[in-house]
């Protein structure tokens, strides 16, 4: 087996077949072995590894607390290596107090970065800038595709938004209209929703000319007022899929109207809201990720960088199993 394989085994983490591990764990008894963790920190906590970690003001407490447990989860596994981790939060969209916080962070002695930010010129110029200053970047929960990073950590939007739009597909025919609610078009994990729901829907003969797609940007009202419109312009509304929150605005719509249970919501992510109103019936599906693997494997993969062993995945990506579990897998399956 290979030296990760053996490495996760004796660590007890996840992501290697049972049969795998029961026969690690039987030649580790035969030969007798004890991992020294204090000699193991002390392989590397002689040199100081500093990371940085920049992200949105998230719009939920749910993701907040995932993307906090993530973080503390990385720093309590690396407690004896010497690390420090510097987490900035910008305000969504303000892309321009992001990239002053990118600077600020290297400035400060940030080592390498792992960073959830928006895909634009700005953004990308700046990643590229950092690398020729030989700052490795990881990018999670949404990606600048093609920029100068190791990788990304996260969801295949483009393939939860075709999930998305195979279940709508279900309540669909050739002519009814649906309604599409996202945020900004520069995050590319929304944009990648989209295009991916519509790209389905036109596989299954739905053409996107039957849709609305409107950008609400989280905002509460905004998205109540879309939906109150769309219902209004079009009476036949079957499906509304909510790329992005806030899903309890689009429930509250269609409660007033009566028409809670006719029309079909989809949505994404499994926070204690959207677990409640499942639970009512007002939301029909929604298509989980695991938010706090994101920025933990984010920071382990640049703590291997600055130690040498590079990630070997273009994407690392996360999936569910039935069971609950999470697991590594070539192409991501998505809980729904």
């Amino acid at each position: 087996v290979s030296i990760g394989t053996v490495d996760r085994v004796l660590h007890n983490r996840p992501y290697v077949k049972e049969d795998v591990r029961a026969h690690v764990l039987q030649v580790l008894e035969e030969m007798d072995y004890h991992p020294n963790r204090m000699a193991s920190a002390l392989a590397t906590s002689g040199t100081p590894r500093r990371l940085a970690l920049i992200q949105p003001d998230w719009v939920t407490d749910y993701v907040s607390n995932e993307m906090k447990a993530g973080a503390q989860r990385f720093l309590e596994e690396h407690q004896d290596y010497n690390v420090t981790l510097d987490i900035r939060t910008y305000a969504r969209e303000d892309d321009a107090q992001c990239l002053r916080l990118m600077e600020e962070a290297a400035a400060g002695g940030a080592q390498a970065m792992a960073l959830s930010v928006s895909d634009t010129a700005e953004i990308r110029a700046a990643i590229e800038d950092l690398a020729v200053r030989n700052i490795p970047i990881i990018t999670f929960n949404s990606d600048v595709p093609g920029g100068r990073r190791l990788c990304y950590v996260g969801e295949d939007g483009l393939h939860a938004g075709r999930v998305a739009g195979e279940i709508a597909s279900r309540f669909l025919t050739e002519t009814d209209p649906f309604l599409v609610i996202s945020s900004e078009q520069v995050y590319s994990a929304h944009k990648a929703r989209v295009d991916g729901f519509l790209e389905r829907l036109a596989e299954r003969g739905i053409p996107a000319e039957n849709g609305v797609i409107a950008a609400t940007h989280l905002d509460y009202k905004r998205t109540a007022d879309t939906v109150a419109a769309a219902l209004d312009a079009r009476p036949g509304l079957k499906v509304v899929y909510m790329a992005t929150p806030p899903e309890d605005a689009c429930a509250e719509v269609l409660r007033e109207r009566g028409l809670t249970g006719k029309v079909h919501v989809l949505c994404h992510d499994s926070g204690p809201e959207i677990q409640a109103l499942l639970r009512s019936g007002q939301v029909d599906f929604t298509i989980g990720q695991d938010l706090a693997y994101q920025p933990y494997q984010s920071l382990k993969l640049l703590f291997d960088a600055l130690s040498g062993r590079l990630p070997r995945q273009e994407i690392a990506r996360a999936s569910i199993d039935e069971n609950g579990k999470i697991i590594l897998a070539s192409d991501l399956a998505v809980a729904i």
